[in-house]
């Protein structure tokens, strides 16, 4: 997402920060009253603030973390304890959402909301059922997608479906559209990718990978890194633990 947010141009506007400050004490309430966990992301700044009540802890995120000023927009405190299958449905439904959002009227950019059920560990590997949504907080002076609000709640019902479950709500027009991204989700890796996670789980280095696929150490490095992105994990091990999760490989 940080392309989507660079294609807005923030950095050409005056963003009032007293909309930002009234926005996150808004959000605050609410979890207040709700109990549950709320992320405010600067899509300007690459910035987000976590709150929560109680709620938040069931997720993964700890007191420290809440309402302090954090550095990635993508809540990664969160986004690392979000199962290996959901996660990338997660990041194809956001950049779905957005960009439809960004092709509507000004007047119609906030009616949209992106909603789905994740499975989400406190980080130790027991996952619960969590709803979760996304949508646009506030526009820019120039109209913009600028502040982004994410919720995680308690999901009632904690049967997995097989899926996120992902939909595009408009309570506007009282309208609900339910997204399917197995096939996108099937081919997120490119062939050569995971032929080269192949050789990744084999132990194979960058060096002998470049050997046995008959291509540059700087190719491979370029793979690794796409392998990374697409999956949004932090290492090798990690690829391979989703991917195989996915079954990609």
């Amino acid at each position: 997402l940080t392309a989507f947010y660079a294609s807005q141009h923030l950095e050409r506007e005056t963003l009032p920060g007293d909309v930002l400050a009234s926005c996150r004490s808004r959000v605050e309430s609410m979890v207040g009253v709700s109990n549950a966990c709320a992320v405010v992301t600067d899509a300007a700044a690459d910035r987000c603030w976590i709150y929560g009540g109680t709620f938040a802890a069931h997720i993964g995120v700890g007191p420290d973390r809440l309402g302090c000023e954090l550095p990635s927009s993508d809540e990664d405190v969160i986004y690392a304890n979000i199962h290996p299958e959901d996660i990338v449905e997660k990041r194809m439904l956001e950049y779905e959402f957005f960009r439809r959002v960004d092709t509507l009227p000004v007047s119609e950019k906030m009616h949209l909301k992106a909603t789905c059920r994740l499975r989400i560990s406190r980080g130790d590997g027991n996952y619960r059922t969590v709803a979760n949504s996304t949508q646009v907080l506030n526009l820019s002076p120039a109209s913009k997608i600028w502040l982004i609000l994410c919720c995680y709640d308690l999901d009632t019902d904690p049967v997995y479906k097989g899926n996120i479950e992902a939909r595009i709500v408009d309570n506007h027009s009282a309208t609900s559209e339910l997204l399917s991204f197995a096939d996108a989700r099937a081919n997120v890796l490119s062939p050569r990718e995971k032929e080269v996670l192949r050789q990744i789980r084999r132990g194979l280095a960058s060096k002998q990978i470049a050997a046995a696929l008959q291509i540059s150490i700087n190719t491979v490095n370029r793979h690794r890194q796409n392998i990374l992105a697409k999956l949004s994990v932090a290492n090798s091990v990690e690829a391979i633990v989703a991917a195989e999760s996915m079954r990609l490989l």
